[in-house]
């Protein structure tokens, strides 16, 4: 079930959060889906993950984005003819998002585990304001933002601990920043972040490029 369809203007994103409610059947007959989707659907070994699947490819079309048009590209990110687009699902949720340039997406529920993992993901200079912010939600957030930048920039191999900083945030805000520190560039992105029904929802966008002297 739909939950939203938004277009944002002022950073020219078109976002679809879909609500898992339907069966599995119930989402497949209403996609009309190209044979490699329906093998990819089919490599799913859970009924989460073919749910999930099939949600954000819902998601994707309530946009206005014919499955026809997409494919997915070596490293697996979802690809377009004309424009760009990111997905990402939990359980119960979906989410997609299409715009003229890079962008990427990402979308979790708040888990108390995700504490364990923290030293896989957090910047040194990200430790100075974490502890001021309730831990979860925090690094929910964190980890959504650089997901969503490596969508983004489809650079494999990019460190999310040592090459992506996000600026300070603090948990009431809507947007934000982060750098991203490449080998012979840097550059900055900018996030929008979105919290409902206990999940974590960051857009990357407008990739600015700086060179490094």
């Amino acid at each position: 079930m739909p939950l939203t369809n938004h277009f944002s203007v002022v950073n020219n994103y078109n976002l679809a959060v879909w609500k898992i409610d339907e069966s599995e059947e119930s989402l497949k007959n209403e996609l009309l889906l190209t044979p490699k989707q329906h093998q990819a659907l089919t490599e799913r070994k859970t009924v989460n993950g073919r749910q999930g699947y099939l949600a954000v490819r819902s998601a994707l079309v309530s946009l206005g984005i014919s499955l026809e048009d997409l494919s997915v590209n070596e490293i697996g990110a979802p690809q377009l003819p004309k424009g760009y687009c990111s997905l990402s699902h939990t359980n119960t949720h979906a989410a997609a998002v299409f715009a003229q340039n890079n962008v990427g997406i990402d979308l979790e529920a708040y888990r108390p585990k995700i504490s364990r993992i923290a030293s896989k993901f957090v910047h040194p200079n990200e430790q100075a304001f974490l502890p001021q912010l309730e831990e979860v939600k925090a690094l929910t957030r964190l980890w959504t933002a650089k997901e969503a930048i490596y969508k983004a920039l489809k650079i494999a191999g990019l460190s999310l601990r040592q090459q992506i900083e996000l600026m300070p945030f603090d948990l009431s805000d809507t947007s934000g920043s982060a750098k991203v520190y490449l080998t012979e560039q840097s550059c900055t992105v900018q996030l929008e972040f979105c919290t409902f029904d206990q999940h974590e929802l960051t857009i990357a966008h407008n990739i600015q490029h700086e060179s490094i002297h």
